[in-house]
């Protein structure tokens, strides 16, 4: 049976997590699957959006406990190593995601559904980041993500208490973008997307790679060419044709 599902819906991927015997916790085997499945589809023309989710009503709960436990020095920097690459491939995944969270969204799922561009929280979930409860601590990409999310204190809030925080809070924070009825997150996420999909595809890539140069490099360092973005993006088919429909439409008006 396989752990990860990947299934097209039109233009939009569908990622679920399938380890529902297990909460849907995350362990090398998932890992493997995901890593996989991303790169199968990473580049497929016919893919505009990935919807990522857990199958049976839960997002993720966490690592496998278990298998973590279990490793030497050698295993737990191999899982690591392949937990990074695996979510780096979906942070960096060139189209616009989503991530769709029920019930529980905790450690290593927490950090799975930070490496997609938003996430949409049923009103009922739950999120957190039990590493402290556990004797452990976490990797320094996982509290990249987190602090970029809600910032240091609120991350050290999380880590220090080990609390699941409500999705209101998760909402409030920053943690999340969205809450929805938990019967109706799916149509929400397909919405969402729905409008999203109406803009420009080549627009929203290059935008997704200049916003993750601006969290990696705030104060823009690196950048030799700050209006590379914007210049380049005016050489573009897209820009051509709705500058055109747009200024047609408006001289229309006029009469």
């Amino acid at each position: 049976m396989a752990l990860v599902l990947f299934e097209r819906k039109e233009n939009t991927l569908r990622v679920s997590l399938n380890r529902t015997s297990a909460l849907n916790a995350i362990n090398s085997a998932v890992l493997r699957e995901l890593e996989q499945g991303l790169k199968q589809h990473q580049f497929d023309p016919a893919v505009k959006a990935l919807i990522l989710f857990g199958q049976g009503g839960c997002f993720a709960s966490g690592a496998d406990i278990r298998e973590l436990s279990s490793l030497d020095e050698g295993g737990v920097r191999k899982f690591h190593g392949l937990r990074e690459r695996t979510f780096a491939l979906l942070e960096n995944f060139p189209i616009p995601t989503v991530a769709i969270i029920e019930k529980y969204a905790l450690g290593t799922g927490l950090e799975l559904a930070l490496c997609c561009d938003f996430r949409i929280a049923a009103t009922d979930a739950k999120l957190g980041v039990p590493s402290a409860k556990l004797g452990l601590v976490e990797s320094y990409e996982y509290f990249t993500r987190l602090v970029r999310a809600v910032g240091p204190a609120w991350a050290r809030k999380m880590v220090f208490t080990g609390d699941q925080v409500d999705a209101e809070t998760a909402f409030q924070i920053g943690l999340v973008e969205e809450l929805s009825p938990p019967e109706g997150i799916f149509e929400r996420a397909d919405a969402i997307l729905s409008r999203i999909l109406k803009n420009s595809a080549s627009s929203i890539k290059q935008t997704k790679r200049v916003i993750a140069d601006c969290a990696q490099d705030p104060n823009l360092f690196l950048v030799k060419d700050p209006a590379f973005p914007m210049v380049d993006s005016t050489k573009s088919q897209d820009f051509k044709e709705a500058t055109r429909a747009f200024l047609e439409k408006k001289g229309k008006k006029k009469f």
